[in-house]
């Protein structure tokens, strides 16, 4: 073949075959060596001091500065830009449910982005129907949409509310959340998230928001018949990881029957398995009429999906709403492969037993420092007396190479490991938190 032959764009797979051009496997290897290599040469031109200060010149500064910066995952293990190893208990907050780099996941990705990536929602493909169909199976729903994340897929929820009450002939416009819920950061779900620190500074919002307790039956009367839709987090994560009383989500339904409104479950968290069931609905037998899913659900690569009942669907027309990206072959190649995994019964009982585990571990090392733990599966939080206490324990955990997050005021530590996590990653993640906590009640 010609010199530059290599530079041509075969119109079909058999042509390029014929014409002897490499295929789409060993493409796939070239690319990712080059990748590879490239990583390896800016990692040696660039220090951890130097990576610092050009995120500093370059990156907005809604993050914070950030100090600790890694290059490598494997399994439920960080490496950080030194070499230094840490027990990742953060999984990308709760995001990489499979761990790092998950064989059967980089597999299934690498080969799917060999093939086709993106197409657009002017076409239907393959992967993002038998999501679709996989995802309406498993759970209460007759249709799913997808997105690109959870604050998305919240906004969509939104839109359907209002669309389905619009399409009745009785519009309505108010939304009911609760405390402490966090739904996003969009203008939509900022109005449905409780902490006024996240949404003062791009006020007015959407002023049709309004606020009733967590688990208290008796607020519920305050849903009316002007109440579009209510949002609700079966386990509350950002508001400090607390779980739904079976009461009062029966309550919850009950009411919005009685006033027409319609119940969306924000299980954008606590979905997919955190909870030790699929979905943390199921923990209190309650179905709503949506449900907002997003975090591990394609195990690290974007993606957001709403699950509606066929009531709601129904009224959705073509344009109401859309993505340009949203449920691409690539991304609903991954999730059909964590969704696969996730809901395997072995999997999931793999989560109750190292979540109960982890429970009574934390029970036992907080017992006599009077800190409350609370959570179920492995979704779990360590309730401290103060933010400052549960920075301090944090920072500490890292010291001793464990990673863990924080949640509520400040004040609740949050634990949410991967998934996959072993009874070994769990001893060894108590041990170290042991000693973390040991250090800062010794100064105290």
């Amino acid at each position: 073949s010609a010199p530059d032959a290599h530079l041509a764009v075969p119109s079909r797979p058999a042509k390029a075959r014929a014409l002897g051009l490499p295929g789409p496997a060993p493409a796939l290897a070239a690319a990712l060596a080059g990748a590879v290599a490239c990583r390896r040469k800016v990692a040696m031109r660039l220090s951890s001091s130097e990576l610092r200060e050009s995120a500093k010149q370059n990156l907005l500064n809604n993050y914070g500065e950030r100090q600790m910066i890694f290059q490598e995952g494997r399994g439920h293990i960080l490496q950080d830009n030194d070499g230094k190893e840490y027990l990742d208990f953060t999984a990308g907050i709760a995001v990489n449910c499979l761990g790092h780099s998950d064989e059967g996941w980089v597999e299934t990705v690498a080969k799917q982005a060999a093939k086709l990536c993106h197409t657009s929602n002017l076409f239907l493909n393959e992967e993002q129907v038998l999501l679709g169909q996989r995802l309406c199976e498993l759970s209460f729903a007759d249709k799913a949409f997808f997105c690109n994340s959870g604050t998305e897929a919240n906004e969509a929820a939104i839109k359907f509310s209002r669309k389905f009450h619009f399409a009745a002939g009785k519009p309505r416009s108010r939304f009911m959340a609760f405390e402490n819920a966090f739904h996003g950061r969009t203008m939509g779900a900022l109005s449905l998230t409780w902490k006024e620190g996240y949404k003062t500074p791009f006020q007015p919002l959407m002023p049709s928001a309004d606020f009733l307790k967590y688990n208290d039956v008796e607020g519920l009367d305050a849903i009316d018949e002007t109440v579009c839709a209510v949002f609700c987090e079966p386990i509350q994560g950002e508001g400090g990881v607390v779980p739904a009383t079976k009461d009062f989500m029966v309550a919850l339904r009950k009411r919005c029957d009685e006033v027409g409104a319609l119940l969306i479950f924000d299980e954008v968290q606590c979905g997919l398995g955190r909870s030790g069931k699929l979905f943390a609905s199921e923990l209190t037998g309650v179905q709503p009429d949506m449900t907002t899913l997003a975090k591990p659900l394609a195990g690290g690569l974007p993606i957001g999906a709403v699950l509606l009942t066929e009531a709601v669907a129904a009224c959705i027309s073509p344009g109401d709403h859309g993505s340009t990206f949203a449920g691409a072959p690539l991304v609903c190649a991954a999730a059909r492969y964590v969704l696969d995994r996730v809901s395997g019964e072995d999997f999931l009982q793999n989560v109750r037993d190292t979540g109960l585990q982890l429970k009574e571990g934390l029970e036992k090392l907080c017992a006599h420092r009077d800190l409350a733990v609370r959570g179920t599966g492995l979704l779990l939080g360590v309730v401290f007396p103060t933010a400052e206490q549960c920075g301090a324990v944090q920072k500490a955990a890292a010291q001793e190479e464990l990673l863990v997050l924080t949640a509520g005021a400040g004040n609740v530590l949050r634990i949410a490991p991967a998934l996959t996590v072993t009874s070994a990653d769990v001893d060894e993640a108590l041990s170290k938190l042991e000693k973390a906590l040991d250090s800062v009640f010794a100064e105290a």
